[in-house]
């Protein structure tokens, strides 16, 4: 009966620290997609943290971006619109706060800004000649950003199988 209660202690303990122990923040996966004024349609992957206002996200990375449906180059690089390097590229699930810079490479002479883009004048959507070559005043209406499902981490599935099995444990442990 003691090594039961022991064991049954030790793996509860397992499965709360599985469970419990997987509570920092991770970066969100985000489906985006704009639209040009001429019909031209950009879409891809972000990954980035939503800030607790619930609508900014701080961008970490730009991928498999297409225009049309074709693949465009990968962006590697990701910054502010206005050009400073290292500085963070932020978009909001609304569009209106917008400043993203994903490049090619550090010089970033090729890739997908959205934002001011320093000269004072508004927001602008705007790509490089290898990204479609298009340039406009950006629209938020024809901005959309969504949420990828987020798939449960094996540890947290884990753990609740742990839970169960310390409760099916418990209930034969009363029937003795």
């Amino acid at each position: 009966m003691k090594k039961i209660t022991t064991f049954l202690g030790f793996f509860t303990g397992t499965t709360l620290t599985l469970l419990m122990g997987n509570t920092a923040a991770s970066a969100a996966s985000f489906n985006w997609s704009y639209t040009t004024a001429g019909g031209s349609i950009y879409t891809g992957m972000l990954d980035g943290n939503i800030q607790s206002n619930g609508n900014t996200i701080n961008v970490t990375s730009v991928m498999m971006s297409q225009l049309n449906g074709s693949s465009l180059p990968e962006t590697p690089i990701v910054r502010s619109s206005s050009g400073v390097l290292g500085s963070l590229g932020i978009v909001s699930l609304n569009g209106l706060t917008m400043n993203l810079g994903a490049c090619t490479d550090t010089s970033c002479n090729s890739g997908i800004f959205i934002g001011d883009l320093g000269f004072g004048s508004g927001e602008f959507f705007s790509t490089t000649a290898d990204f479609g070559n298009d340039f406009e005043t950006f629209e938020s209406s024809r901005w959309t950003l969504a949420e990828k499902p987020r798939v449960p981490e094996p540890s947290a599935t884990l753990a609740f199988v742990g839970l169960g099995l310390a409760a099916v444990a418990k209930s034969s442990l009363k029937k003795q």
